[in-house]
This record gives C-alpha cells, sequence and structure tokens, in this order.
C-alpha cells in the first residue's frame, strides 16, 4: 500500500516499508504481504494484525485516482456495499451516513473523511519528491529476501530497500541535499522498518501450507498512471 511521508515514521514502527518500481519511477509503500494478491495482516476474520492502518484505509469507502503529478480526485464505490442511494435504504436502518446536507455541501462526517484523503494526498507527493532524491543518488536497491522454509525457498523479487552502504560513502554536500528535501528522514525510517521483515517472513510461513516453488515477482505491477484503491 503506498505511504505518505508524514505517515511513514508510524509505519515504520510496525510493519516493514520498501519500494517498488513502477515504469521508471520508485513508490515508497507498506509492505502487508510477500505473494502478490494476498495480505499477510488480515486475519480470515477480518481483523487488523499490524500496529499501523494505513492512511489510505482510514478515508474508507472513499479512495483517490490521481489528476496529475500533484493534484487526486476524492471518489467513492458506488457498487460498494457501504454506498447506497438513499431511498434504497430501508426505513429506521442504522449507522448510514449522508454524503451531502440538505444544502448540498458535505456532511460533517462525509467531510471528515475527505479531509483525511486530502491530506493524504499531499502526503503521498511528499514520499514522491524524497524518494525521487534517493533514486537520483542511487539509494535504492533490490531487497533480497528468501520466504517460505529451506526446503521449499521461495525468493521475492521487485521490492527494494535503502543502500546503506552507499548512503555512508555520501559526502557532505549529497547529505544536506538529503536532509533538505526530507530523503534522509525517509531514509532512515525505511531502514529501520527492516527489522519487520522476520516477522512477516514467519507470519507467511505458518500461513503458507503449500508453498509454491516458482519465483515471486512483484514486478508483476504496472503503472496505469493513477494509484488505485480499488482493493479497499
Amino acid at each position: 500500500m503506498p505511504l505518505g511521508f508524514q505517515e511513514v515514521r508510524k509505519a515504520a514502527m510496525g510493519m516493514p516499508v520498501g519500494f517498488i518500481k513502477l515504469e521508471e519511477k520508485f513508490l515508497l509503500v507498506a509492505i502487508l504481504g510477500l505473494r502478490n494478491g494476498e495480505s499477510l495482516v488480515v486475519q480470515e476474520s477480518g481483523k487488523w494484525l499490524a500496529a499501523h492502518l494505513p492512511d489510505a484505509y482510514q478515508g474508507f469507502p472513499f479512495k483517490m485516482t490521481r489528476l496529475d503529478a500533484e493534484r487526486y480526485r476524492v471518489c467513492t464505490d458506488e457498487d460498494s456495499e457501504f454506498v447506497a442511494k438513499a431511498a434504497d435504504i430501508p426505513a429506521g436502518a442504522k449507522g448510514w451516513r449522508v454524503f451531502f446536507d440538505e444544502e448540498d455541501k458535505l456532511a460533517d462526517a462525509a467531510g471528515e473523511l475527505v479531509n483525511k484523503m486530502r491530506q493524504h494526498a499531499s502526503d503521498l507527493v511528499l514520499a514522491e519528491r524524497a524518494t525521487e532524491k534517493l533514486t537520483e543518488l542511487e539509494l535504492i536497491r533490490e531487497w533480497e529476501i528468501i520466504a517460505g522454509d529451506e526446503e521449499k525457498p521461495l525468493q521475492v523479487k521487485g521490492l527494494h530497500t535503502l543502500d546503506q552502504e552507499r548512503l555512508a560513502d555520501l559526502d557532505g554536500d549529497a547529505m544536506v541535499a538529503l536532509r533538505d528535501c526530507g530523503a534522509l528522514y525517509l531514509a532512515y525510517a525505511q531502514t529501520l522498518s527492516g527489522h519487520h521483515m522476520p516477522s512477516l517472513l514467519r507470519l507467511a510461513q505458518l500461513r503458507w501450507k503449500e508453498p509454491e516453488t516458482e519465483e515471486l515477482d512483484f514486478d508483476q505491477i504496472s503503472d496505469s498512471g493513477s494509484i488505485s484503491f480499488d482493493n479497499l
């Protein structure tokens, strides 16, 4: 799940954070699983297991589509079971809240969620700028991850992490440039989050009854020009 700049500190305290490459750009993400289409941090009952819930989920049932480099549109999925027309809601049904008030303005509850998504959109832009600086200085490398057990090891490809050796070799001017755009902060947070990867690997080993033998490749993710939250 894509992460914003401000939330990376909270995410790094409870889950591994890394980068994936979409075409020629790296994207900062919370790592929720090790196989495409599978989340290891949600139980079958729906209980969330990780210490941090990504901001993108907290605007539910709203989500965002990207308009350009710095602008997003807040949307909602009209086919969701959590979204309905007022005329279709049974009389006396509890738990439903309107999107708009009688003056066609966003109702309080909906307005709060939309504001969260707006803040998250700005946070994503800041994370992208910092990640671009790390990319410019060639500070992102492939993350070597082996999942499964010793008899049937699975190589996870497509995830990337900070190149700590290269960071240590940077001169003072480069370090200042990283600091000024927030990339140094992001680099340290991402590195710290790596301590949670062994826990995710252990969880995967418990979940997978019959691990597959082929390589696992996050590079299968494609870039349509938008960040999509369709799987919320």
